[in-house]
C-alpha cells in the first residue's frame, strides 16, 4: 500500500492551524475578572502642636458643604484624635469638606481649628495640621490721655466665657491665657488664636490695681488687630 507524503510546506500550515486551535480552545475556559475602579478617598488628619508632636483627644467635627455660609454645613461625622493627634474618617466621596476643631489644647492654651479639606479619588495620604497656625497677632497700646505712651502697664488677655467683671487681677491673671507687660513704647504683641473671644484686662503692675479698661477682641487667622487703650494716672 502506497502512503502519499504531505508536502513541507502544508505540514507547516496543518502544524500552525492545530497550535491557533489550541491557543482558543484554551482561552474559551479563561475565567472573566470584573474590576471594580474605586470612586471614594480616604481622610485621615493629624493635628500637632509646634515641635510636630501628635494632638491627642481632640474632637473633630466632619461637615458635608451644601453651599458657601456656616448654616449650609451638614454635620457628618465627630471623631477623636488617638494618642498620635490622628482621626481617622474613612472612605468618603472626593468632594470638599469642612473640618472644625473646637479645642485642640497646645501649651494650655484652646485653639478653634477650622479648614476646608479636598477628598480625591484614589488619594489616601494623611493630612497633617499644625495647630498654632491657626492664630493671629494682637497689638496693644497703652497711652495717657495727653497721647504719651505708657510702660509696665499689665494686660491680662482672658478667655471672653471666663471674664468676671466682679473679679480682681489675681483672679485674671491666674485665668489669662496671655499675658505681659507693654515695653517702652507703650506696646505688647502677642500671638493669639483665630476665632476666639477674649477680653483685655489692664491693671498697674506694681499694685495690681485694675485700671477698669475692659476690651472685647478676637483676631482673623494671619491677621493683626491693633488696640490702643486710654489709662488715666
Amino acid at each position: 500500500m502506497h502512503h502519499q507524503t504531505l508536502p513541507k510546506n502544508m505540514k507547516s500550515k496543518l502544524t500552525l492551524f492545530i497550535l491557533i486551535f489550541g491557543i482558543l480552545t484554551a482561552c474559551e475556559k479563561t475565567t472573566n475578572v470584573d474590576v471594580v475602579v474605586s470612586t471614594s478617598g480616604k481622610l485621615s488628619y493629624k493635628l500637632v502642636d509646634d515641635s510636630g508632636k501628635g494632638v491627642p483627644d481632640v474632637k473633630v467635627s466632619l461637615y458635608d458643604l451644601l453651599g458657601t455660609y456656616p448654616a449650609y454645613q451638614v454635620l457628618l461625622d465627630q471623631r477623636t484624635t488617638d494618642a498620635a493627634g490622628v482621626v481617622d474618617f474613612g472612605d468618603l466621596n472626593p468632594k470638599t469638606y469642612f473640618l472644625r476643631a473646637d479645642s485642640a489644647i497646645v501649651n494650655n492654651v484652646g485653639y478653634m481649628v477650622q479648614q476646608h479639606v479636598q477628598v480625591i479619588t484614589g488619594d489616601g495620604k494623611q493630612k497633617e495640621t499644625k495647630v498654632t497656625d491657626f492664630s493671629g497677632t494682637l497689638t496693644v497700646t497703652a497711652q495717657s490721655y495727653n497721647n504719651q505712651r505708657l510702660r509696665n502697664i499689665g494686660v491680662a488677655v482672658v478667655p471672653a466665657n471666663r471674664f468676671d467683671y466682679s473679679a480682681n487681677t489675681t483672679y485674671f491673671i491666674r485665668v489669662a491665657e496671655f499675658k505681659g507687660l507693654t515695653d517702652a513704647a507703650g506696646t505688647l504683641r502677642l500671638q493669639i488664636p483665630s476665632d476666639k473671644e477674649y477680653v483685655l484686662y489692664f491693671y498697674n503692675s506694681v499694685t495690681n490695681a485694675a485700671y477698669n479698661n475692659y476690651q472685647h477682641v478676637s483676631v482673623q487667622k494671619g491677621q493683626t488687630v491693633n488696640y490702643t487703650t486710654y489709662i488715666y494716672q
